[in-house]
């Protein structure tokens, strides 16, 4: 089975490289597309550097988008999904993570697996069995707040809304890549859930160890995170009341 990996990345020359060869390793069934927002500490060149050192079969399955300007993760996600889905290479699943390696990519087949066993999306949830190593405290306040929202809002049924490690089979992503977001940032990882849960997707979660970075800085400031309880309100509004959601 074919999976596509989606990297959205801006500045993230410090673990992008090493993460996109710890994944070809892993299965002859990896695909990467890295999508980068024009990053200005250089993280594209470092990829186009590295691949041009890969053996020729790592080469063929590693593809590149760069965007000249930054507009969002779940932009940078959905664009990297619309490439695979058009793609010549018939992949039968999908994944997102973070470039950082707080999402550990040994977990890559456990996700997959329970997609393979039926589902549309599959969680790596932090919540409520997981485990957080090293994340500081006020984003822990934040994650948990944020959370505990769209679980009163949307659905008590998941605990993770927040978590950007997800697991797709081919129908969620064709019928997300068509459908209008209201959200082009991180909060669109919740609205992601909500309109699968609208359509009567079948979703499942299972644990994860998310460790916080090691290395460079994280790209959500206070701004992003302040939106995203107002963008909460606005997602559970339209999940209630819009047929067209």
């Amino acid at each position: 089975m074919k999976a596509l990996i989606v990297l959205p990345s801006f500045n993230e020359k410090e673990n992008i490289v090493d993460l996109i060869i710890s994944i070809l390793a892993i299965s002859k069934s990896f695909y990467i597309v890295v999508v980068d927002d024009n990053s200005p500490d250089g993280t594209y060149k470092a990829v186009e550097k590295a691949k041009l050192l890969m053996p020729d079969f790592d080469r063929e399955r590693l593809h590149m988008i760069k965007r000249f300007e930054k507009d969002g993760r779940g932009g940078a996600v959905w664009e990297g999904m619309r490439w695979g889905l058009s793609s010549s290479v018939d992949f039968e699943y999908f994944v997102e993570m973070d470039c950082d390696f707080s999402h550990n990519p040994n977990e890559i087949q456990a996700g997959l697996n329970i997609v393979f066993n039926g589902f549309d999306l599959v969680l790596g949830s932090r919540y409520p069995d997981g485990k957080i190593i090293n994340w500081p405290l006020k984003r822990r306040i934040f994650s948990r707040f944020a959370n505990f929202l769209c679980r009163i809002l949307i659905s008590w049924k998941f605990h993770d809304y927040t978590n950007g490690y997800r697991f797709y089979n081919r129908k969620s992503v064709a019928h997300l890549s068509k459908s209008r977001t209201m959200f082009k940032g991180y909060i669109n990882l919740s609205e992601t859930i909500a309109k699968l849960l609208k359509h009567d997707f079948s979703i499942a979660a299972f644990p994860i160890i998310f460790e916080n970075r090691k290395l460079g800085k994280s790209n959500t400031d206070f701004k992003e995170m302040l939106g995203s309880f107002f963008a909460i309100f606005q997602i559970a509004v339209r999940y209630w009341f819009d047929k067209k959601f």
